[in-house]
């Protein structure tokens, strides 16, 4: 009874987006798994193409190896580490690891749009902060990572430590 206090008190009681750890090549089979459960679950899902011996052919693989997203309350915390393939929460600062829904909805919107496009201009520094002016990205902010042929523009998930590296051109970004 005092630990479910505990949790209660540690965490907001409404749904939110938390961060969870899984077993790494089991995404696809975890979020599935997580549905069937009734959880709402994000898997973000690229796609690449993989080349074997006999054949090229486009795949969807996670975003980020062994991490996937669910929207739930403190109450379905047991529940959910129950669930076959998954490890834990994400923890930061001693807590799981809460994610924003502007974040969530950022990363949506880097997969649905896909863009691939490369520029050059050495008018940015590394470590700036930029904004996306341009395209379905418009007004996402990030940090300039490096500064080569190309501009990276980087958009930070500080609650799992990951980066979404996009090439744009750098009419597309500017400096905040």
């Amino acid at each position: 009874m005092a630990m479910q206090q505990t949790i209660q008190q540690m965490y907001p009681p409404e749904d939110r987006w938390y961060v969870l750890y899984v077993r790494s090549r089991t995404e696809k089979k975890v979020i599935l798994r997580m549905e069937r459960f009734g959880f709402h679950a994000y898997l973000p899902l690229i796609k690449v193409m993989r080349q074997w011996s006999d054949r090229k052919k486009q795949v969807e693989v996670p975003l980020f190896n062994g991490y996937m997203f669910v929207k739930t309350n403190p109450q379905q915390f047991a529940d959910i580490r129950m669930v076959e393939g998954v490890v834990n929460f994400v923890k930061s600062e001693g807590k799981n690891a809460i994610i924003s829904t502007e974040q969530i909805e950022a990363i949506k919107s880097f997969i649905d749009t896909g863009i691939p496009v490369t520029g050059a201009v050495d008018t940015f520094e590394p470590g700036e902060k930029v904004k996306i002016t341009f395209g379905a990205l418009s007004g996402f902010e990030g940090e300039l990572v490096e500064v080569r042929n190309d501009k990276h523009f980087i958009l930070r998930v500080e609650a799992i430590n990951q980066v979404l590296i996009i090439d744009l051109p750098s009419s597309y970004i500017e400096k905040i």
